[in-house]
């Protein structure tokens, strides 16, 4: 079987945590931006590349804030797994016309309350919470 690994990352401006509107299986989720981990590649050097794909930033990986191994994916039925982690980065965001996302910047509370976010997103936002004055 195919390993379906995703590093995603948590990237805080303003106090605010940036969010990525996307189109999953006729499914409007909500998540942070990231992906699929590559052959041959650490999720750590997959976020980096995804960070820089989708939103043309620099980033720096800060901490892992959360890896909760594999689970079933609520929208499309797939097992996945997914690893999150506390960003920095550089630079002005530019979402590239093949990127078929929107971005916003939500409040904690904003993402918590989301019935479209998953559970894994909302656990490792709880992690940040509790790390870092938001």
């Amino acid at each position: 079987m195919q390993k379906n690994i995703r590093a995603y990352g948590l990237i805080i401006k303003n106090k605010k945590i940036l969010v990525c509107n996307e189109k999953i299986n006729n499914f409007n989720a909500t998540k942070f931006p990231g992906g699929g981990v590559e052959k041959n590649e650490s999720p750590e050097d997959a976020l980096i590349r995804e960070i820089k794909e989708e939103l043309s930033l620099e980033c720096t990986i800060k901490l892992l804030l959360h890896s909760p191994g594999t689970l079933l994916s609520p929208w499309n039925n797939k097992l996945y797994t997914p690893i999150y982690f506390y960003i920095k980065t550089k630079g002005n965001i530019l979402i590239p016309k093949n990127e078929n996302i929107t971005i916003d910047f939500l409040t904690p509370q904003e993402i918590l309350n989301k019935n479209n976010v998953a559970q894994p997103e909302k656990k490792a936002l709880e992690n940040l919470i509790n790390l870092v004055n938001l």
